[in-house]
């Protein structure tokens, strides 16, 4: 009967024992990508960064241990248990147990030049009032996209809510700061906010012209300024027209 008390006791115990082993048995038969340095040197940093200090250098045919990617930064562990951080760039000059290179996937101005989606965010000025956008853009080539865009301008005196349906031109696709031209189309919303005038809601179909600038920053991040002068065709006895400037960031892939 002791006995038997004396299991039922020590049973909780192994079973709390191997919630806490398990853990470290996994850890212990973790393997890490291993590497060969095919370059002359490879320069190992203390940090993730160009201004953390360079305290190793690997040498031809050195094999490392990749433990983790940080940015355009990986840290390595060399066979003497020396830690540190190589860029991208060195990374290419290394190559996998097979012979083959290790394939890293950096984001230059290229992959900017050559891509099929784009979104963003961008914030300006709509005839006095303060306008915010989202869009989206799909890339045809290198020198024609299209784009679909929803804004919100909050005026004094009323809210406008619009959609728009662009192409767009880019002359110089190779430029860093590369300028563009659009044209395009949608509606407009506008909901008065005064409560003195009983007024409705109204919505309008509106065409535009624009230019703009792309500016390629650095991985996947640019940064994007335009002007748009729009035409609203109301069902009122006149037309209406006015300015948009803008300002924001976008991301691409």
């Amino acid at each position: 009967m002791r006995q038997k008390r004396f299991k039922q006791v020590l049973q909780p115990g192994w079973l709390l024992l191997l919630l806490w082993l398990v853990p470290l048995l996994g850890r212990a038969e973790q393997s890490y990508l291993r590497v060969e340095v095919a370059a002359p040197y490879v320069e190992v940093h203390t940090g993730p960064g160009v201004g953390y200090p360079i305290d190793y250098v690997i040498e031809r045919g050195e094999t490392v241990e990749v433990l983790k990617r940080r940015t355009d930064w990986y840290q390595i562990r060399t066979h003497r248990e020396h830690q540190g951080w190589v860029h991208a760039e060195e990374m290419r000059q290394t190559v996998t147990a097979n012979g083959e290179p290790l394939s890293v996937a950096i984001y230059t101005q290229d992959d900017f030049e050559q891509r099929d989606w784009e979104f963003g965010f961008l914030g300006g000025d709509m005839d006095g009032a303060a306008v915010l956008s989202l869009y989206g853009g799909y890339a045809f080539n290198e020198n024609l996209s299209a784009e679909i865009s929803v804004s919100q301008a909050l005026g004094n005196f009323s809210s406008e809510y619009m959609i728009d349906f662009n192409l767009l031109s880019h002359p110089f696709p190779s430029w860093r700061y590369s300028p563009f031209f659009t044209l395009g189309g949608g509606m407009i919303n506008t909901k008065p906010d005064t409560t003195l005038v009983q007024t409705e809601d109204r919505t309008d179909s509106t065409a535009h012209v624009g230019v703009g600038l792309h500016a390629y920053m650095t991985r996947r991040f640019f940064l994007r300024a335009e002007f748009r002068h729009y035409a609203v065709f109301t069902s009122r006895d006149d037309n209406e027209d006015f300015d948009q400037w803008k300002i924001g960031f976008g991301f691409f892939f």
